[in-house]
């Protein structure tokens, strides 16, 4: 897909992928091209569970111009709301803690004293998630920090919101495709081909910026000249 060359293989490749929407594996993220659909998604999951919700509102500190670009690129909201028994998903590396941006897991509980989440990994570790900060240095001075529960609902999210990610499993649907990339993007967050389901796609989806194919092919040859 990267060099374009995209033939009927690879379209039946994918076919074969083919999932039912009414056949969702728990635990497995959905990945669509468009906010409202995620919302949605994410919003009808959240509400179908009867439990009491927890609010988290994120906190921000520093320059108002760089507060606004952190919200709007961090992957957890500002007001995160969870349940027991909601899908979530990590939102960033913190190796020492034992995840990853995308690690994925279920909320099991909250902490007594501080309500703080507690969630069970798919690889079975349970882990109490305090917020955590992201920050804008320059020289070791901190112009904006923003902190927030390093997690967002995961029963759906964005291509766009996904990009960084490295998941176990999911389930794209590619069938409202619009930019160059979204379906090479979408497709490359899945580790192997055994844990990706397919639910749609349309005949756009698959392309690639022609510009950033002239510089792959570039960047081959490159590559074949240094070794």
């Amino acid at each position: 897909i990267r060099r374009g060359e995209i033939d009927e293989s690879v379209y039946e490749c994918f076919e074969e992928r083919r999932t039912d929407p009414a056949d969702h594996p728990e635990g497995v993220p959905r990945l669509y091209t468009h906010n409202i659909d995620v919302d949605a998604r994410n919003a009808q999951e959240l509400a179908a569970i009867e439990a009491d919700t927890h609010g988290y509102s994120m906190l921000g500190q520093g320059r108002s111009n760089l507060l606004e670009q952190m919200k709007k690129s961090c992957l957890s909201p500002e007001m995160l709301e969870l349940k027991e028994g909601a899908a979530v998903m990590f939102t960033k590396n913190n190796f020492d803690a034992g995840y990853v941006n995308g690690t994925l897991g279920v909320v099991t509980g909250f902490e007594e004293d501080t309500e703080y989440p507690i969630v069970v990994t798919r690889d079975g570790e349970t882990l109490t998630v305090p917020p955590v900060e992201w920050a804008v240095e320059d020289e070791g001075k901190v112009l904006a920090k923003i902190t927030q529960v390093p997690l967002r609902l995961a029963w759906a999210i964005t291509v766009h919101k996904s990009q960084g990610m490295s998941l176990d499993a999911a389930e794209i649907d590619l069938s409202r495709a619009f930019v160059y990339g979204q379906g090479y993007v979408a497709l490359s967050r899945v580790r192997s081909l055994a844990g990706l389901k397919m639910l749609g796609m349309n005949p756009t989806a698959l392309n690639v910026d022609p510009k950033i194919v002239a510089m792959d092919a570039k960047l081959r040859i490159a590559a074949e000249d240094a070794e």
